[in-house]
């Protein structure tokens, strides 16, 4: 009898736009699935093929060959042809973790069009794992993870005295979530092309399979061995079932089934005992640190900021207040909000927001972020309109204009709003009040007047109404509740603007900024008096690397602003902010490119805007600005998926990249016991802390290369990102911890604005002021609020993202029927007691909660 059964799946790995661009590669994938379809009909002893767990190449060939439809249903009835579950093979670091999600739900619902979904957690080329994704594929009912990246290979050779991990893991093993989430790990240590073309030559097959297996004895647990069957934009092998057979012929220990990852699984959990545990995300980090090709976090990164707008646009703004809306009688289009998420994803296969393909790719992608975020910027504005039309606002002055500002986060907020207000375009205007619900006048400012303008009114019913108006932008100091709104009216006066003065300093109740010759900032907490010296260092180095990796040069250069090229314009203050631009040069290679950035502090507020912009005209270089913290600690946390993530600041011994740059979402974040420093930003995923003695952070601004990379010659003139760019980050310094603190909710509100509607003809019954939902206590996360898929009913998702458990209280200002629990898939899993329109749970640590609300 065999001791070891072989399985071999015949698949390809389907990166949709990569080297080549999208319809080019689409050419290939036709040309594959036409081959397969026809081998599936000719060869009975053809089984399986694996479609990469994706089913976006599925669409995209019956975008061309709808007529193959029953074809494909067919296959994957008879079991040939695996579909799923994912939608697109994303980046997993550069998405949210609701993209993440939104990405296996559409996968599911599209899967379903032709078939069952495979119960597949597969991840064969991702740049890394995030440390939740054994809670999100348990969320939907997947026990398993295959995954090529991200842990190092088990060595039978090393130093008994080496840290835990160092010494590398099995192909088998489970995969542990910070929660305590589990799935059976499928580690592809020899890759997903271990058995690419298995030969049919008598006198070539034993040899060939013998050494693929014993390569895989080198990792395996089990007896049951996996033999990938293809590689990259592969064809299925068209003589795989002769191969098989002619193996079997000479083969006595072994026998090779043509199989499929369900029937593998099954077999691996049926034999698999006493397995390693790997906890967390997989980051290679006992490797020699280039594996994960972490520098993509930084390629084209105009490309990320758009990422990040769009997925704000429809995580914080089109779903919830769209839902919103619908629960108070205006409508939730599921059809178009899938769309927008739909497009923005075919901009998540990690070579796509990777940035690492080649230029028309890019281009290409460009065109899906404007659909997407054109779109999404209508769908809110509709929410949001029609909910402050709902608003009950008093009139308290005829001239006012009513305004409702929404704050999409379950943090109580204070701070600037900007509102763009319309008068009659005649309207005699000097300048103007901002008034509360109460008619008592607020901190306000106007930033331009832009005099008569033309705009125009789309009715529901009727002919469009080109108009005039004057308008005007006015910022003021709102007070908004978590998740929640509140009304304000723009009154004109005929009071003389006092407009921004000049001031001696640029400080508030909370911070006081001293500002260097040279640029740099010396920032003291004004409450806790801590103070953090040397900040925002910009940097400016070479990059003789690829859209993967950065690579300093042997005689590297590194230049930062020159007190003598650095002007420090002045400080100017209004009742809202105030403000100072830095104008200034850096001059690498001898070459000067200017950067002006402006310091924005609002009145209370805890946090120092930066928006920084940028003419690039320099080549092959990397371009960040450094926060020195001087504290003495061994780990940095981050924001992740559903997580805060702690790293270590100093890798293992073995680490061979010179560099250590990791991913974060909104923040990243620097603390011993008595004080911190936070950087926030919009849209800018890579970091690093520096080994230099004062645990500096390092923000990615902007990277510059020539080319791809990889396996062959792409040159990439646009990823030279010549031109101008603009950034924006803020410096939140804290005292104690960073869970201790309030510093993640400054964060949070810094990645996403408040937004302002005007209020035309209101008639509404809803108080002036109040939360739509309102989750507590703050640190706990609001990631999701939507209509439920198949059910009249409100969807709402948190999570907590530390080390301590949370007793959340949820409540609405909806009435609550019924409450339940369910899982990502947004099945009912048990029921929750609600009293009050109010529920309350115990938020274990790490774990991510669905609520449905009735």
């Amino acid at each position: 009898m065999p001791r070891y059964t072989i399985h071999v799946i015949s698949h390809t790995h389907w990166d949709r736009e990569w080297y080549m661009p999208f319809e080019k590669h689409r050419r290939r994938l036709v040309m594959l699935f036409d081959t397969l379809l026809e081998l599936m009909e000719n060869d009975p002893d053809f089984k399986h093929f694996h479609a990469d767990g994706q089913i976006i190449p599925i669409e995209d060939y019956l975008e061309i060959r709808p007529h193959r439809r029953e074809q494909i249903r067919r296959a994957a009835a008879e079991g040939k042809l695996s579909l799923g579950p994912w939608y697109v093979l994303q980046d997993e670091f550069l998405t949210s973790g609701e993209a993440n999600v939104r990405n296996m739900m559409l996968g599911l619902q599209l899967v379903r069009q032709y078939g069952e979904p495979i119960s597949l957690g597969y991840l064969p080329d991702s740049f890394g794992n995030i440390s939740q994704m054994p809670q999100i594929l348990r969320g939907f009912g997947i026990d398993n993870a295959v995954f090529g990246r991200g842990i190092n290979r088990w060595q039978e050779q090393h130093d008994p005295g080496d840290e835990p991990g160092a010494r590398g893991y099995k192909s088998e093993l489970i995969w542990r979530a910070p929660d305590g989430s589990e799935v059976l790990g499928i580690f592809m240590a020899n890759w997903y092309s271990n058995a690419m073309t298995i030969p049919t030559e008598p006198d070539q097959v034993l040899e060939y399979v013998q050494g693929v297996r014993d390569a895989s004895l080198r990792y395996a647990t089990v007896s049951h061995l996996l033999f990938m069957n293809g590689c990259d934009h592969t064809p299925s092998q068209p003589d795989v079932t002769a191969a098989i057979q002619r193996a079997n012929e000479q083969l006595d220990d072994a026998i090779l089934i043509h199989s499929n990852f369900t029937d593998y699984i099954a077999a691996v959990r049926a034999e698999a005992n006493d397995l390693q545990v790997y906890e967390g995300e997989m980051r290679s980090e006992h490797t020699d640190g280039w594996g994960t090709l972490t520098n993509v976090l930084s390629s084209r990164i105009y490309q990320k900021q758009a990422n990040w707008r769009c997925q704000t646009l429809l995580e914080k703004w089109v779903e919830p207040f769209s839902a919103f809306a619908w629960k108070m009688g205006g409508s939730y289009d599921s059809d178009l909000i899938w769309y927008a998420w739909k497009v923005l994803m075919q901009n998540h296969p990690h070579d796509s927001i990777c940035g690492c393909s080649c230029d028309e790719v890019h281009r290409e992608m460009d065109i899906r972020f404007e659909k997407c975020q054109s779109l999404s910027e209508q769908l809110a504005s509709e929410a949001v309109t029609y909910i402050a039309q709902q608003v009950s606002i008093r009139d308290l002055f005829d001239r006012a204009v009513q305004i409702v500002v929404f704050n999409p986060i379950n943090v109580e907020r204070r701070e600037m709003a900007i509102a763009t207000v319309d008068f009659p375009e005649d309207a005699p205007i000097a300048n103007l009040s901002v008034l509360n619900a109460d008619g008592e006048p607020v901190p306000s400012s106007i930033l331009e007047d832009m005099g008569r303008v033309w705009d125009y009114e789309l009715p529901e019913v009727g002919f469009r109404v080109p108009y005039h108006t004057r308008r005007l932008r006015v910022a003021f100091l709102a007070d908004v509740p978590p998740t929640g709104y509140a009304t304000y009216q723009v009154l004109p006066t005929q009071e003389p603007q006092s407009g921004s003065q000049p001031v001696d300093a640029l400080e508030n109740e909370c911070l006081r900024v001293e500002i260097l010759d040279d640029g740099r900032l010396n920032i003291m907490d004004r409450q806790s008096g801590i103070s953090f010296k040397g900040l925002h260092q910009l940097q400016d180095d070479l990059d003789v690397g690829d859209e993967y990796n950065y690579r300093a040069p042997e005689r590297n250069e590194i230049i930062s602003p020159y007190a003598s090229d650095t002007m420090v314009g002045p400080i100017l203050s209004n009742d809202v902010f105030s403000q100072c631009t830095i104008e200034t040069q850096l001059r690498l290679r001898g070459e000067p490119m200017p950067v002006t950035y402006t310091l924005i502090l609002m009145k209370g507020s805890r946090r120092l805007h930066v928006r920084l912009e940028v003419y690039n005209t320099h080549t092959n270089h990397r371009l960040r600005v450094l926060f020195p913290t001087d504290l003495q600690t061994e780990a940095a946390s981050a924001d992740g998926q559903f997580d805060v993530v702690r790293r270590r600041v100093i890798p293992w011994k073995g680490w061979k990249n010179p560099s250590n740059c990791q991913p974060q979402q909104m923040f990243v974040d620097i603390s011993d016991n008595e004080k911190g420093l936070t950087i926030a930003n919009r849209g800018l995923p890579e970091y690093e802390i520096l080994r230099d003695g004062h645990n500096t952070i390092a923000i990615t601004l902007l990277r510059a290369v020539h080319q791809l990379g990889d396996w062959g010659v792409f040159p990439t003139p646009d990823a030279q990102c010549q031109g101008t760019y603009t950034f924006e980050y803020a410096i939140i310094p804290h005292a104690r911890t960073l869970e201790m603190s309030e510093a993640d909710l400054q964060a949070r509100a810094f990645n996403v604005p408040l937004s302002v509607a005007q209020v035309k003809g209101n008639d509404g019954t809803l108080p002036p002021h109040g939360s739509l939902v309102n989750l507590q206590p703050s640190k706990l996360v609001l990631s999701c609020v939507k209509k439920a898929e198949d059910r009249d009913s409100l969807i709402v998702r948190f999570y907590n993202p530390y080390a301590e458990a949370q007793d959340a209280v949820l409540s609405s200002q909806f009435p609550i029927q019924r409450a339940y629990l369910c899982n990502l898939a947004e099945e009912r899993q048990d029921a929750v007691d609600c009293v009050d329109d109010r529920i309350m749970l115990r938020v274990p640590p790490k774990k991510i909660v669905t609520c449905e609300l009735v």
